[in-house]
């Protein structure tokens, strides 16, 4: 290899920017109306690393606080009116889903505790819930373990199968009348649509602002640091993950922060969290790649099966309760299902499957709580398996 050929493997801004951008392109291939998105970039990230390409660990964690952060100032304007109508219905699904994921991973990680790595075994809950901030949390943990990856990257694909399968299937499982439940929901959202455009007038936003936004990663850090305690397990605190959300979320909530205003423009926001997830799953891609191979061939089948049972399992936990205990209408529930998982690629199955857009409500609604509930039972298994 040339020195000039050298230096250009060497460039982790190059490797980091070609691994997006195949990351992405290859996220646009559909498979049976299915796209991996922005999760491409961890794939190719993950053969870049195989290849011998490296970037620092910054580079995850800087994208890591910019993505979380844009998803806490999002979430947080469909939170409060969805609260306000169905109470803590789907706030409940984002923090029990997770916490039935958490349960399931520890069970069979005491089962299997002498054949797999519980590094690894933390990684897969992660990647069966397809959890980005999750991931966060768990290699923040663990000071970056690549382990956590590999476990991440060999369930997520089988995490992203079992919830797109999960509400394709659901209404002829259970023998749900697709067109009663579509006629139900119109119904509901006209009896709401006074109040709901009140609600959206109350709403405002200004551009973009710097100083806004790092006012929330700055305060989010801050309260990431304190540690909080677990009453016989030590203390644990949020690390910058969960505490940028957590301070995202109610600064977004509030609305302004003295002078600085914190309902932003939106289409900025959700450009900020598209560019910042691509980089982070590229990041941790690379820095996953050289232990994937070896790690599939030696648990690969095990890590699968443990994934996809944590993640069915969940998913039907979730389903049980917002259908049969909360009474939900199914539109609703299946994008709160996906919300809870925190599966994009679920919630596009969602709407083709109801052919109806609404099912982001119950998405959004189920979402900021079930990242939050990620990132605590993430640290909480962590705080376990040690």
């Amino acid at each position: 290899m040339t020195a000039w050929m050298q230096s250009l493997v060497a460039n982790p801004v190059l490797v980091l920017g070609a691994a997006v951008m195949s990351g992405l392109l290859v996220g646009r291939i559909r498979f049976s109306g299915m796209t991996l998105g922005a999760s491409g970039a961890l794939f190719t990230g993950l053969l870049l690393g195989f290849a011998g390409c490296s970037v620092p660990e910054t580079y995850f964690t800087w994208n890591l606080v910019l993505f979380v952060a844009a998803v806490g100032l999002l979430s947080a304007e469909d939170i409060v009116p969805v609260v306000r109508r169905y109470g803590f219905r789907f706030v409940g699904l984002g923090a029990i889903v997770p916490a039935v994921g958490a349960l399931v991973t520890y069970i069979l990680a005491r089962l299997y505790s002498g054949s797999v790595p519980p590094h690894l075994l933390a990684g897969t809950y992660t990647g069966a819930l397809t959890s980005s901030p999750g991931l966060g949390a768990a290699l923040e943990a663990t000071s970056g373990n690549p382990l956590v990856t590999v476990g991440y990257t060999v369930a997520y694909p089988f995490g992203v199968l079992a919830v797109v399968l999960f509400v394709q299937l659901a209404p002829r499982l259970f023998r749900m009348d697709l067109e009663k439940e579509r006629a139900e929901l119109a119904s509901v959202l006209a009896s709401f649509s006074t109040s709901a455009d009140r609600i959206s007038q109350e709403k405002s936003s200004v551009p973009f602002t710097t100083l806004s936004f790092m006012f929330c990663i700055v305060g989010g850090v801050l309260l990431g640091s304190v540690p909080l305690p677990l009453f016989g397990f030590g203390s644990v605190s949020l690390g910058s993950t969960g505490g940028v959300l957590l301070f995202a979320l109610c600064c977004g909530a509030l609305g302004r922060i003295g002078s600085l205003p914190m309902r932003m423009d939106t289409k900025s926001l959700v450009a900020l969290r598209a560019l910042s997830l691509a980089c982070f799953l590229a990041a941790v891609g690379i820095s996953a790649g050289p232990k994937v191979i070896s790690a599939v061939l030696e648990h690969g089948v095990l890590l699968i099966a443990i994934g996809t049972f944590s993640a069915v399992i969940a998913e039907l936990v979730g389903f049980f309760l917002g259908r049969y205990v909360w009474k939900l209408n199914w539109i609703l529930l299946a994008g709160a299902i996906c919300g809870a998982m925190t599966s994009t690629p679920g919630l596009g199955a969602a709407i083709e499957a109801t052919e109806r857009e609404e099912c982001s409500a119950g998405y959004g609604a189920a979402y900021p709580m079930a990242i939050v509930g990620m990132v605590i039972f993430t640290k909480l298994l962590h705080h376990a398996f040690d």
